[in-house]
């Protein structure tokens, strides 16, 4: 079972590359929304031009942004969670909820997941473009968001499984280190760190 478990972690890190480099994609996303978002208005003022789909666009990144940074937003523990009662619960029983609420993340993104397969296999079927003056195919900002959706899923999947190994193993300790949500402590090291960071 210490091999299964060694597997499991060594994918769960090797996912948490990759999803800190979507989450990078996705903040740079947000500065083009920002930066197409000023061009035209520019344009349109001075010059009296548009690209005739900032709206659409703009939605697209904003959604594409939204969706690829939520398995690194996971892998970071930096979702909201209420805390109150799981603070001040016995290591026995949080290790438990933290399963819990993995469990109940699973079954969420899943549900997501399924919508967003039959959203692509109507827009495949329908040859579907946005009402935009480019046209854009609806594949490429709904594949795009699809497959945040997925990345999700497949991490928040192999951190299920970490956790009930380690539960099986009798590791509660590390599975709290694992999922707790961060503290004053951990923001503060946090904080500490990045200062380092710059200064280097």
């Amino acid at each position: 079972m210490n091999g299964a478990l060694q597997i499991t972690v060594g994918i769960r890190r090797l996912l948490e590359v990759a999803l800190h480099a979507m989450a990078l994609m996705a903040g740079w996303a947000y500065f083009a929304t920002a930066g197409f978002i000023t061009l035209d208005v520019i344009a349109r003022a001075f010059f009296g031009v548009s690209s005739g789909a900032t709206t659409e666009i703009s939605g697209y990144l904003l959604a594409f942004g939204i969706s690829w940074s939520l398995a690194h937003t996971l892998a970071e523990r930096a979702h909201i969670r209420i805390d109150l009662m799981l603070n001040k619960a016995p290591l026995s029983v949080r290790v438990w909820l933290h399963l819990f609420a993995l469990l109940a993340l699973v079954a969420l993104v899943t549900i997501l997941c399924w919508s967003a397969v039959n959203v692509i296999e109507e827009t495949l079927l329908f040859d579907a473009h946005d009402l935009s003056a480019l046209r854009i195919p609806m594949i490429v900002p709904q594949g795009l968001w699809s497959f945040g959706l997925f990345m999700l899923a497949v991490f928040a999947i192999a951190l299920t499984a970490e956790v009930v190994l380690l539960l099986a193993l009798r590791r509660p300790e590390e599975i709290d280190e694992l999922m707790r949500p961060h503290n004053s402590q951990d923001e503060s090291a946090e904080a500490i760190r990045a200062v380092g960071g710059d200064r280097r």
